[in-house]
């Protein structure tokens, strides 16, 4: 979440875009060791009313979803009128990063499509060639099309990986 979310949308601008966490627990150590460990960098916030336990509190309680025994947090997207556009209980960055575009009026938000022509085609690796290269000057939105491993670099390896989306 903190590369392919946050630090993709950061630029965004505070008032186009807001990533938060939200703890169970307001026992700062933890909070530390925990954002330490995963080298996050977005804010964290407590959720009032929560007892610190497995449970949250009354942002969780206000959102809760049965989660069906998953190990990962509910992962939510609130659009610009507060209403929930996005509510999962996995990790899914592309379907967000999708959700994310298109509330931002980035639209065709498919992955790999450099040109925005809706099509993921060979004009779209000559294009991911000419940003490694250094030969094109890509925007935000092309920055994350490009990126289709999501490790913040574009490179061969997200060729590869266009290469196969383009071939299944």
């Amino acid at each position: 979440m903190e590369t392919a979310i946050w630090n993709a949308f950061n630029t965004l601008g505070d008032d186009e875009f807001a990533f938060v966490g939200i703890s169970n627990t307001n026992n700062t150590s933890v909070i530390n060791s925990f954002v330490e460990e995963g080298g996050l960098t977005f804010p964290i916030l407590y959720d009032p009313g929560s007892s610190g336990g497995v449970q949250g509190g009354d942002t969780y309680d206000m959102y809760y979803m049965p989660n069906d025994g998953s190990p990962y947090p509910r992962d939510f997207i609130i659009d610009q009128q507060g209403v929930i556009a996005y509510a999962n209980n996995e990790i899914d960055t592309e379907w967000m990063i999708y959700v994310i575009n298109e509330l931002s009026g980035f639209n065709n938000g498919v992955l790999g499509d450099l040109n925005e022509d809706s099509i993921v085609n060979i004009l779209d690796i000559v294009s991911i060639i000419n940003i490694i290269l250094g030969q094109l000057n890509p925007s935000e939105y092309q920055l994350w099309a490009s990126d289709l491993n999501q490790d913040q670099i574009t490179n061969i390896l997200d060729v590869v990986m266009l290469v196969n989306l383009i071939l299944n």
